[in-house]
């Protein structure tokens, strides 16, 4: 949110959706993720914080995304087959493979405030949806083979969401799931991940 804030503060960026990102429905601080902003938006911060750094930000590709929420594991999650809400910010109504069921937040989570998976990345697992680059499609044939985003053909006008939420049941949080929505959608579950070019 704080870093949302200096765009907005630098731009005067204004949603184009029903949802006010500043007063979504739930506490929030500066330490906890963005949301309302839609695929379209976080494009336009990515641009506007590669102008101010001189560096390459972008939405990481479905197949980055994957790859860093797996952190070299083979399992469900990052820690895991089994989960509860000590592990992710997600709806604890729900239980997945066995494991306990636990809290409903009912909102967003500071970043920092789970242990980060194996390669130190925080909510891999829930607390938002998180944009990738890729154009949705329905598998994976046909996909770029060196793990750049996939942005030829498939449904244009839709982009995937990669990691489940605050709002879902566990099962929509495991390394492998895949969702895709409007690029125009901005709503309290969906915000975004930046990765940055080193080359």
């Amino acid at each position: 949110v704080g870093e949302w804030r200096q765009l907005v503060s630098a731009t005067g960026w204004q949603p184009q959706g029903d949802l006010n990102w500043n007063a979504p429905g739930f506490a929030q601080t500066d330490e906890h993720p963005v949301v309302g902003v839609s695929w379209h938006d976080a494009q336009k911060y990515l641009r506007w914080l590669s102008d101010q750094t001189g560096q390459a930000y972008r939405l990481p590709s479905e197949a980055e995304w994957e790859y860093a929420c797996r952190a070299g594991t083979r399992s469900a999650f990052s820690f895991g087959d089994e989960i509860d809400t000590s592990l992710a910010n997600y709806d604890g109504n729900y239980s997945y493979n066995g494991s306990p069921k636990g809290v409903f937040r009912g909102g967003t989570t500071p970043v920092g405030q789970f242990a980060p998976n194996p390669w130190g990345l925080f909510d891999m697992h829930g607390n938002v949806w998180e944009w990738v680059q890729d154009v949705v499609h329905d598998n994976y044939q046909g996909a770029p083979l060196g793990g750049n985003a996939w942005v030829e053909g498939g449904d244009q006008s839709r982009r995937m969401l990669r990691g489940g939420s605050w709002l879902y049941n566990p099962r929509y949080l495991r390394s492998a799931l895949r969702n895709g929505f409007s690029a125009l959608l901005s709503n309290d579950i969906v915000g975004f991940r930046v990765a940055r070019d080193l080359v």
